[in-house]
């Protein structure tokens, strides 16, 4: 559920400025060394970015850099106390998975408290009120911070705000409005937005029932990587619900979501294949 969060900042209004476009040089030039030497003098110097971009670097092992989640973590630290917004996040995201180091759910907090001021993390933050993790528990906090994360542009967070109105949690249940948040998580990229959007329309919440629309939704989930979204357009092709009944192609989809690692699509593959014999 989370963005990519390790991909090297190079914001258009900065890659035509100052170090920032010598380090983008020298990586298309494939010279990684004179890359994290530029990078490393930004940040000796107090470039908050020039310190971000090599925390990626000794993050992924990139960049002809040994990989080394401490010193990574050392130098999102740097950067973050200069409040750069994607390190405090990145440093969230590292304490709240325990990648890169021991597993702090109240460390997490801190930073994605921080960068949520400047519109970075409030999806993941939310979450953590969400499940009470690093936090007490609170459903209308996470619900602000979803939606602060939508008005932003950050799709995931027009998702989970839109879990919250269909399950009535932290707020009155609206199945209309989990619809448009679904819709524009949806229509921004992501898969799960696809497949619970599909839900609705299938099921006929908040919305007439449509099969032949829940199909679409479905399709463009599976298509997007969210397998969960293949295996409920294969149960579609198999009842022939919304698209022309068509066996071969369901257990087409069903193995397609087994091989995503959704365990139900392996069932339901079986299945089909038992009841076609």
């Amino acid at each position: 559920m989370k963005k990519e969060l390790f991909a090297v900042l190079l914001c258009a209004t900065l890659a035509q400025a100052g170090f920032i476009k010598k380090g983008m040089e020298a990586k298309e030039a494939g010279d990684h060394r004179k890359m994290v030497e530029i990078y490393d003098n930004a940040c000796k110097e107090g470039k908050a970015s020039g310190c971000y971009n090599l925390a990626v670097l000794y993050s992924e092992g990139t960049g002809g850099v040994k990989k080394e989640p401490q010193k990574a973590l050392e130098l999102y630290e740097k950067a973050c106390s200069a409040n750069f917004a994607l390190a405090c996040n990145n440093l969230g995201y590292i304490y709240e998975s325990g990648n890169g180091a021991d597993q702090n759910f109240t460390k997490a907090v801190n930073y994605y408290e921080k960068s949520c001021k400047d519109n970075e993390g409030c999806t993941s933050l939310g979450l953590l009120y969400a499940n009470g993790a690093g936090v007490e528990r609170d459903t209308k906090k996470a619900a602000q911070l979803y939606n602060k994360a939508c008005e932003y542009g950050d799709m995931m967070g027009c998702n989970n705000l839109g879990y919250l109105n269909m399950q009535g949690i932290g707020m009155a249940q609206d199945y209309e409005k989990a619809k448009k948040f679904y819709e524009l998580a949806c229509n921004g990229g992501i898969g799960i937005g696809c497949d619970n959007l599909g839900f609705l329309h299938a099921f006929g919440q908040g919305t007439k029932q449509d099969y032949a629309q829940a199909a679409k939704s479905y399709e463009k989930a599976c298509g997007l990587g969210y397998y969960a979204g293949c295996n409920n357009l294969a149960i579609l092709y198999a009842e022939g619900k919304g698209v022309n009944a068509d066996d071969k192609k369901a257990q087409e989809l069903f193995k397609k979501a087994c091989d995503g690692g959704v365990k139900m699509g392996c069932d339901n593959a079986q299945a089909l294949k038992d009841n076609i014999k």
